[in-house]
């Protein structure tokens, strides 16, 4: 039994569903009936699934709502006019006629088109919830503080999540979720109104230099390993949406220092890579060249866990070898908190 994750799962729970939703168990229940707890979110997701089907169905005129507030199969006639939303002007014989619009049918199309619009951002919702307990369960929990979300955050983030549609964006909102609950705070608005207005082209530009970025900084010289074509323009978008300082104007430097007094050692990770760094005893600390990637740059990248680009991280290792530096490529992995480093290639 891990007690860390239930606490977690629920402190996401409440911060979403305090009074509870339809559709879905929360997990102390689950816990009470001894059920599978993924078992149990997947079959979740195919109801979810099923009434996502039936709304487009409806809208597309395939079925329609009865009296009696059920769902059944529509008529060809409705079909029909489903398909042909609100016409305005129709051709009639050699000339055009206007056509009369009905004041109640359209008041009921707009009444049903906003209850449909309602149900499918609630649906969004309960599958962000189910992906931010997956994500969950990647996060460190012996970080968990239970200080609540921050209301007005929760709000803004509900109304910007409920409204995505892909599975991607679905999981970077799940993500962004699961890690305020973790640690309230981790977040900023900003980085709210960052996921609600990015294009995707700049997402995937962003999940690019993300494979790029050690902790607070993208090594700016690897070599020749930049193409001053390819990934100059990515590093330019990335400063001009606030993400990162250096790439114009003045340049950006790194200072690292030693983790230890007889030796010059220092480990910088990248993703789950990390560059192990020795020198002699007695030497400077070391400063390089480097593009900054700014508080708001940290938030956002964090929500991308991509691989680690290890042709750059053995062009930046050569650099660090020039300068008279032991250097080694290995796996960095976090348990208990403390970051553990596993050689993995020795240059």
């Amino acid at each position: 039994m891990d007690t860390a994750l239930d606490t977690y799962l629920d402190k996401l729970w409440h911060t979403l569903f305090s009074k509870g939703v339809p559709g879905l168990v929360s997990p102390d229940e689950i816990r009470r009936r001894g059920q599978p707890h993924r078992q149990v979110r997947a079959a979740e997701l195919r109801e979810v699934a099923r009434v996502q089907r039936e709304l487009t169905a409806l809208v597309e005129g395939r079925l329609e709502l009865t009296a009696a507030g059920r769902l059944s199969e529509a008529v060809d006639d409705t079909a029909l006019n489903a398909v042909r939303l609100n016409p305005v002007i129709e051709q009639s014989g050699a000339g055009w006629s206007v056509t009369p619009l009905d004041a109640a049918a359209l008041l009921s199309q707009a009444g049903l088109a906003e209850s449909v619009r309602e149900v499918r951002r609630a649906l969004t919702l309960r599958h962000i919830a189910v992906l931010a307990e997956e994500e969950g369960r990647r996060l460190p929990r012996e970080r968990l503080q239970q200080t609540g979300v921050d209301p007005d955050w929760l709000v803004r983030w509900q109304d910007a999540a409920a409204g995505c549609v892909s599975i991607e964006l679905k999981r970077l909102w799940a993500r962004l979720l699961a890690g305020e609950v973790l640690r309230p705070g981790t977040y900023s608005v900003r980085t709210l109104e960052f996921l609600r207005l990015v294009s995707r082209r700049d997402l995937e530009m962003v999940s690019l230099c993300a494979r790029f970025a050690f902790d607070g900084f993208i090594y700016r010289q690897p070599g020749r390993y930049f193409s001053a074509t390819l990934h100059l323009p990515l590093f330019e978008t990335l400063e001009e949406l606030g993400l990162l300082r250096g790439v114009y104007g003045r340049p950006e430097t790194w200072l690292l220092t030693s983790a230890t007094g007889d030796r010059f050692r220092a480990i910088l990770p990248c993703q789950h890579r990390a560059i192990f760094i020795e020198r002699g005893a007695g030497q400077d600390d070391l400063r390089f060249p480097v593009y900054r990637l700014t508080r708001f740059g940290r938030e956002v990248l964090s929500l991308f866990p991509v691989e680690a680009d290890t042709a750059y991280l053995l062009a930046v290792a050569g650099e660090f070898k020039k300068q008279g530096c032991e250097v080694q490529l290995g796996d960095w992995m976090h348990e208990g908190g403390q970051g553990l480093f596993a050689e993995r290639l020795s240059l």
